[in-house]
């Protein structure tokens, strides 16, 4: 008769050291997507006289939670992603700015969990 004995809470600090360097590098891997996000629909952005591109900001008070938004509070900002007479080829522009960086955002998010589970 074999008897294992191994010590169960080295292993389960091991675990939790594991779980919260994965949710460190989610939320880095977040920061980045979602600033290249950003720059992309700056971008992107219909460019009159510049206040919406600049107002274009990325709010990170939900991360913990795993969500990020990119927004404007420029009240003309909604209707220019879904209605855009005056410049069409610019509608949509947050959408294709996520779209654009779909394979940035692929990468990154490879690379960070990759490197944490090695």
């Amino acid at each position: 008769m074999v008897l294992i004995n191994f010590d169960i809470k080295w292993d389960i600090k091991k675990v939790a050291k594991l779980e919260v360097n994965l949710n460190n590098a989610i939320e880095l891997a977040l920061l980045e997507i979602w600033l290249k996000v950003q720059n992309q629909a700056k971008i992107n952005a219909p460019f009159d006289r510049g206040t919406l591109r600049r107002s274009i900001s990325t709010d990170f008070s939900r991360i913990k939670q795993w969500m990020v938004v990119v927004w404007s509070p420029v009240a003309y900002a909604r209707r220019r992603e879904f209605e855009n007479r005056k410049n069409p080829q610019t509608k949509f522009y947050l959408k294709r700015a996520y779209t654009m960086q779909e394979w940035a955002i692929r990468w990154i998010i490879n690379t960070a969990l990759n490197s944490k589970l090695k």
